[in-house]
């Protein structure tokens, strides 16, 4: 199926990359994209649509950042039903300031969480706004050309790295390949734990670095379940307990390949990634548990939660025995050397 959607959809994405590439070309021959001169940024974006892990890997950069310096985070935030600058609080929706600047700001709440479609503009205020910040993260703005970041990442799926995929619609990438000689680091996200160092190497090969580009390779990590409602948090759970895992995410199979690994019985709802749950589908997750004999619960992820909180569905999931599945990155190699090439970029800045 992948390879007939290439073939019949080639030109197509061949133009649509070329469109890409010159846009590019002429941000790059203007040399007029913005820089602030004394707040440095780092870009974490990718080449493929979603799915590629930029939330847990922001997430790391937030953790490993705010012990010596003071962190923002600005993002487009997708899927909000607002517009402009907003500095994200707990008390907000997922409506409005979108699901993963929300969850960051509930896992983070000391960390300045901002969205805004025009980057350059939400640079501006969080400099007016927040003048001690020493550094901002922006999530997911490689393409994002108005600005023009001091350090810019790119993540690439291992189970589907940008060297084997081709532009929409014939593949997943939002530009050709060749975009990625812009980035600093590439890192290679989602691998298998046990990946050998002489497959590293192979990828290494294949993803072509230029010279001075850096490369990593990271797995996620999924945490112990976290209880959200007073009914899960009088509950222990264990190996046979029946799992409704309920997700609104892009591949939710690494979740699932995980749980299935600890639980007998999972029984997995799937929709598609930054959806907007309705009345219906909740009601039926929670009838589901109502009528059940067996001890059943419910299981989400962090993204998934931040976009039901504060809304009237989890009026809803509230009385449901609910837990959350907290995720983080975690470097297989060289970890340390990633910290200080972060850490110099804004050191150098300073």
């Amino acid at each position: 199926m992948k390879k007939l959607r290439l073939i019949l959809l080639a030109p197509i994405g061949a133009f649509y990359g070329i469109i890409a590439l010159l846009r590019r070309k002429l941000y790059n021959k203007k040399n007029n994209r913005y820089t602030h001169a004394t707040m440095p940024t780092i870009c974490i974006g990718n080449l493929a649509v979603g799915g590629t892990g930029k939330t847990p890997h922001t997430e790391y950069l937030l953790r490993m950042l705010s012990e010596r310096f003071t962190v923002a985070t600005l993002s487009r935030g997708y899927g909000r039903k607002t517009k402009g600058y907003i500095l994200a609080e707990a008390t907000h929706s997922a409506a409005e300031v979108g699901d993963e600047p929300l969850q960051m700001k509930m896992k983070f709440p000391g960390i300045t969480v901002a969205v805004c479609e025009k980057r350059k503009e939400g640079l501006l205020h969080i400099a007016e706004e927040k003048p001690s910040t020493q550094v901002v993260l922006l999530d997911d703005a490689f393409q994002h050309l108005e600005v023009r970041c001091r350090k810019q990442i790119i993540l690439t799926d291992y189970a589907s790295p940008y060297y084997q995929d081709f532009p929409l619609p014939a593949g997943n990438l939002r530009e050709f390949k060749s975009a990625a000689n812009e980035a600093d680091t590439i890192i290679v996200t989602k691998c298998p734990d046990n990946l050998s160092l002489d497959e590293a190497t192979d990828i290494e090969k294949r993803l072509k670095l230029r010279s001075g580009q850096s490369c990593f390779f990271t797995c996620l990590k999924y945490e112990e379940p976290q209880a959200m409602t007073p009914t899960a948090k009088a509950m222990t759970i264990s190996q046979k307990t029946s799992i409704v895992l309920l997700s609104g995410i892009a591949h939710p199979e690494h979740l699932y390949h995980h749980l299935s690994l600890q639980y007998n019985d999972i029984e997995s709802i799937e929709f598609p990634d930054h959806h907007n749950f309705n009345k219906i589908e909740i009601s039926l997750v929670c009838k589901k548990l109502a009528q059940s004999n067996q001890e059943k619960v419910i299981f989400i992820t962090e993204k998934d939660a931040a976009r039901l909180q504060n809304t009237e569905l989890w009026e809803m999931l509230s009385k449901m025995p609910v837990f959350s599945i907290p995720v983080k990155v975690k470097f297989l190699w060289r970890g340390e050397d990633f910290q200080r090439e972060i850490e110099s970029t804004i050191e150098r800045q300073a």
